[in-house]
């Protein structure tokens, strides 16, 4: 009796290790979450890539509005260093003269066309003398402008509730420089 036992064991074992009903199921319940992991990490890399893409764009597109509007400091002023003018409360340019803050508003205005959620504290147009004098005389102003975005980050929407993986992703400096039109005495 105790070897029929043991051979109903062995055919009930030998059943089951032939039956593949739930197989599926079972490979499907493993594999989903590595499938989301890459489905959420390839849209979470997209959006990155969009908001890196409308910050360069909207540095480009503030230089085209910096070139527009009339310079936020009087170009003679310009000497051999640059100078950076800023919004932290009110447009300052580091000791300079301020002739325009409505050319940084335009400028800031025109970058936040493009990602609204930018701020004028992100914003810097730097004025630099390019050393370009058309007259010969050295008399005429050909300054070198530079718009920038800097102190933005972005927010991961999901990939952040994963551990080990960072909340945010600071975004680097993005600068565009232009020369711009000569100015004459």
């Amino acid at each position: 009796m105790d070897g029929g036992r043991i051979s109903m064991s062995i055919r009930a074992l030998a059943a089951w290790h032939g039956c593949r009903r739930g197989l599926a199921a079972l490979e499907f319940a493993m594999i989903l979450p590595v499938l989301l992991l890459f489905t959420l990490g390839a849209l979470e890399g997209g959006l990155l890539l969009f908001d890196y893409h409308r910050l360069s764009e909207a540095t480009r597109r503030g230089l085209r509005e910096a070139l527009i509007q009339p310079s936020i400091i009087d170009l003679a002023d310009l000497g051999a260093s640059s100078v950076a003018c800023t919004d932290s409360g009110g447009v300052s340019c580091g000791g300079t003269t301020v002739d325009s803050s409505a050319s940084f508003d335009a400028i800031v205005t025109a970058m936040q066309q493009v990602f609204p959620t930018l701020g004028a504290g992100n914003v810097t147009v730097t004025y630099a003398d390019s050393g370009l004098d058309v007259s010969g005389t050295g008399e005429t102003v050909t300054p070198l402008i530079t718009v920038g975005i800097t102190g933005l980050s972005y927010d991961f929407v999901a990939v952040k509730y994963l551990p080990g993986l960072p909340s945010e992703f600071d975004f680097p400096n993005f600068n565009t420089t232009r020369l711009a039109h000569t100015t004459l005495p």
